[in-house]
Formats: C-alpha cells, structure tokens, sequence
C-alpha cells in the first residue's frame, strides 16, 4: 500500500526517529558490552556497577522493541480492512511480526543475571557476635577487657581496625597456637559458617566503638575551657544563659546523646557564636565521653533512671546516608564527591564519640557548603545519628577488590598449589578455582578456619612452615580464585 502524499513526511520522520532509536540503542550496548570486556581484561571484580550495566542492555532493548511495536502496530491498524484481511490472516491479526519483534526484546530480559546484595552482609546488630564468641567458647581462652583466662591473648586490647580480611588473615595466623592450646585442652575445633564469621569479626572489629569510659574531672576542665559555660550552665557550673542548662542530659547515658543535641542545634549555634565573635569548639576523641561523665555527675540531685542507647545499625545507617543527603557531597556509598571527601579515607575506625567529635568538627564548614546549595539542615534522632555512626565506622571493614596478578604470585610463592592444583595430579586438598568458598570474603574465610587443623596436620607431615598471609594477600588471592582460572 502506497503512502498519502499529506502523511508521507510524518511516516518518513517517525520511521527516522525508530531507526535512529535503534541505532543509539545497539551504540551504547555495544559500548557497555566493550566496558565489561576491558573490565575483565584488567581483572576487576564485578561490582553492583557491572551488574547494573549488564541490565541496562535488556533495558533499552525492551524500550526500543515496545516502541517499534507501537510503531508498525498502529500502521498495520490503521490499514483498510479488505487489504488488511489478507494480511491478518498471515500475520494474526495485522501484529504477530510486531509481537515476534517485542518477543525477541523481551527474551534479553527474562535472562538476564540476578545481582547479588553485595560482597560482605554487615550485621544489623554488631553484637550479636558477643553470643556466637560465648557459644563457641572462645572466651574460654580470649577475654575481653580482663575477663579472660589467660591463655590467649585480651581481645579488647588489640585494636582491630583492618578491614574484614586483615581480620581474617589474623585469626589464620595464629591458628598453629590455637592448634596447640585446642589440643593441651582437649577442646574440639569449632566450626563456623560463613554468616558465623561475619558476626564474629565484626564483634571484634566493634570493640573500639565504645570507646573509653568518660572522666568526670576531665569533662569539667572541657565545659570551662571551650567556652561552653559562656552560653550553658550545669547546676552551679558556668552562668551562660544564652543556651539551656545542660543538666536535663544528665539521664542519658551514652555521649551520643550530647552529640545529637549539639549537632541538631549547629545552625543556631553557629549564629550565636558568630554573634558573640566565638570560635566554634572542637572535640578530640574522648571529649564528649568526658563531658558526658561530667554532665552525669553534675546534674540535679536524686535518683535517675538512666536512659541507655542500642548500638547503630551499619545497614540502617547506610539507608540514612542516601536519605539525609550526606551523599549529595561526600558521593554514593561516601566514596567522595564534588565538595566532600571520600570517607572510606577518612581514618574513622574510632569509637562512636570520636566520630561524632569529627562530624561535628566540620559541621560548621558543612553548614556553610550546604547553605550554598540551598539544602536544610539534616536533624537527627538520636538513633538515626548511631545507625550513621554505625556506618561510618564499618567503612574500612568492607574490603576493596584484590589483584589477580598478584593472587597467583601468592599462590606460587605459598606453595599452595602443591595441594590445590588441579594440574598436579593427585592433590591432598579441594579444588579451589571457583568453588564455593570463593562466593564471598566471609565464605572464603569460613572454609580456610574449618578445615585449618587438617591442612595444619598436612603442612606438619610435609616438614613446611605455616604459610602466615596477610590482608593483602588473601584479597589479591580471593580474586586469583574467583577467576576459575588456574594457569
């Protein structure tokens, strides 16, 4: 059938504008299909990145297979009907090449991979791991804070601040020692699973968030000497009655409590100071962990009820940080962006007063920045700034990708092949190449602690020391592994 003359230019610009979606559509597939091909040339681990990108292609060509069937449909429909009785017939109805078109857009889509929740799933409840260190009986021999036996070291001490692997090569290390007392003590070897060792490393990893207990004295000497008084009292301390008395915090507990009063005041703080020509005070680590003892034992007299606070939720937290708008500057996941810095950088392994001494310390230049844009003042609850808080301190755990290249040095010069390659002929151990103790870091560390004491048993038969590795290491060495390639 001929096209009318007055409808020609029309059908001549939408057929333009379908060909011209089809070419964009197969440009920018091929041009994600080159990214991943580069990206494992270089041996990147696959991230959320990579996965979004390989659904982007399904996408669009659904996107551009249902716009191509509304297309030729609507010409089909809009033919004479003796003409397009014939062609029904062939055609089932005037649209079955349309929907044959739609089918095959569809077809990338029901086959596209399913992506994972991420590499390593933090704990709602960092704590929980105190249950699993009781019931496996680790503080049988580890104590924490000076509960301990005396037969391993006190874990409270140790300043876990490595990332979830750094822990992991830590526990793998010490297992010869371990070995030994396990077999003095006739204690059998505990077996964990890959959410066990999540639960366990992150408890350790969260020993240094308390922090140290707060000194009253101390306190005292911070509330006079950084001009709080000037504004606030406490009871008989200071006379400032710009601000409120101070002593109605007294109940709470936890210095996250005077962290979350000040930071919701910031703004109005920060007029005030401005007005009276006053610097804004800065905390250091431990500061508002003495001012908060200091407040406790200057408040009224009589009894209190003391209002405590549960540990932040790193997985909440992360949900508040996309929600509060703290990604807008410091970047997506707070790997930096146009006017804030990456956080992952920032060194904020310390404990929860110490990080909210930190945010409050720029939160001046903060509100600054953020005025610029025209965005309002994040407020907090006091839960809601421990869930970031809680957050803030897991970022160093999660660990980077490793290096391939380097993983099979490691694997050479820790002579595991001599039990794990597959191309030595009869080995003592698995197969390692993508099995499953490469699916995540907690599962790899979970299958290298379960089956220590038989390749500790076999490293002492073969005369070899134990091959001690580091953070490092068994990064570059986990993502070697998850290649499948052993050459």
């Amino acid at each position: 059938m001929s096209t009318p003359k007055a409808s020609r230019p029309i059908f001549l610009l939408q057929l333009a504008s379908v060909a011209a979606m089809w070419v964009f559509v197969v440009g920018i597939s091929y041009w994600i299909v080159h990214l991943l091909v580069l990206s494992h040339r270089l041996h990147d681990v696959p991230s959320a990145s990579v996965g979004i990108s390989i659904v982007a292609i399904p996408v669009f060509l659904t996107g551009a297979g249902v716009l191509t069937y509304v297309f030729f449909g609507l010409r089909r429909g809009a033919r004479p009907a003796a003409e397009g009785g014939a062609e029904d017939e062939v055609s089932g109805g005037g649209g079955g090449g349309a929907r044959l078109l739609l089918a095959l857009a569809l077809l990338p889509l029901l086959a596209a991979p399913e992506l994972s929740a991420g590499d390593l799933a933090l704990p709602d409840n960092p704590l929980r791991g105190r249950l699993l260190f009781e019931s496996k009986r680790c503080h049988e021999c580890h104590g924490i804070a000076g509960t301990g036996t005396g037969i391993g070291p006190d874990l409270a001490g140790s300043h876990y601040s490595g990332s979830f692997l750094d822990l992991g090569a830590a526990l793998w290390n010490h297992v010869p020692g371990m070995s030994a007392s396990f077999e003095e003590t006739g204690a059998s070897w505990p077996q964990l699973t890959e959410r066990e060792v999540t639960d366990l490393l992150a408890f350790l990893y969260f020993l240094d968030y308390l922090g140290r207990p707060g000194d009253a004295g101390a306190g005292r000497r911070l509330f006079l000497a950084r001009g709080c008084a000037a504004c606030h009292s406490v009871a008989e301390v200071g006379g400032g009655s710009v601000g409120p008395d101070l002593s109605e915090l007294e109940r709470f507990a936890s210095p996250l409590f005077i962290a979350q009063a000040i930071w919701n005041h910031g703004p109005a703080m920060f007029e005030t100071m401005r007005e009276l020509r006053m610097s804004a005070p800065r905390f250091d680590e431990g500061d508002l962990a003495d001012l908060s003892a200091f407040l406790r034992q200057r408040g009224r007299a009589g009894p209190v009820e003391r209002v405590l606070l549960a540990p932040g939720s790193p997985n909440r937290g992360a949900g508040l940080f996309e929600a509060k708008g703290c990604a807008i500057c410091h970047g997506r996941g707070a790997h930096g962006g146009d006017s804030g810095p990456d956080l992952h950088a920032a060194q904020l392994h310390r404990s929860a007063e110490g990080i909210a001494g930190t945010m409050w310390n720029h939160a001046r230049a903060m509100s600054v920045e953020m005025r610029a844009r025209g965005l309002g003042w994040p407020n907090l609850t006091t839960e809601e700034l421990a869930d970031l808080i809680a957050y803030l301190y897991y970022l160093p755990f999660v660990d980077p990708a490793g290096d391939r290249t380097r993983g099979a040095g490691v694997f050479a010069a820790r002579s595991c092949a001599e039990c794990h390659d597959p191309g030595e002929g009869a080995a003592a151990g698995p197969e390692l190449f993508g099995g499953r103790g490469t699916a995540s870091s907690a599962a790899f560390v979970a299958e290298m602690w379960n089956h220590a004491p038989v390749m500790r048993e076999t490293i002492v038969e073969q005369g070899r020391p134990w091959p001690e590795l580091s953070g490092q290491e068994l990064r570059d060495l986990l993502a070697l592994l998850r290649s499948g390639d052993s050459d």
